[in-house]
């Protein structure tokens, strides 16, 4: 049994058995290949109490809700900071071309947070849309 075999026989990851190999794990080579017997693994990592961390799958995270407080008139971030009404920065339109697309963003004078708005457009379009 190979490396990625042993991996994935025991939920790890390859680089896992590279490291128990660097501690001694019992293994042979034949020419260019490792070849690992599973009994004598699993019997090594018990009693060097070796612990196994398995894989987890990876979860992603969900697309965050775009704050609507954007199209008001003062920055929602400076107002989550706690500055209240005038202190928080005043938003404005900016319109770049970047790529030859159209962006537009709503940038807070003179705090400069920043937000884009046209990944939001067709999210909420979708989402207001009527329906039959």
């Amino acid at each position: 049994m190979n490396r990625n075999e042993l991996a994935k026989e025991l939920d790890v990851s390859p680089c896992d058995v590279d490291d128990w190999l660097l501690l001694g794990c019992p293994v042979r080579k034949i020419r260019r290949v490792w070849d690992f017997e599973i009994e004598a693994v699993k019997t090594w990592l018990r009693s060097e109490k070796i612990a196994i961390k398995r894989i987890t799958p990876r979860i992603f995270p969900k697309k965050p809700v775009f704050d609507q407080r954007w199209f008001g008139g003062r920055c929602p971030i400076c107002a989550d900071r706690g500055f209240p009404g005038e202190k928080a920065g005043r938003l404005y339109n900016f319109g770049e071309i970047f790529e030859e697309k159209w962006y537009l963003r709503r940038v807070g004078i003179p705090c400069g947070h920043s937000q884009d708005v046209n990944i939001f457009r067709a999210a909420m379009r979708a989402t207001d849309s009527p329906k039959h």
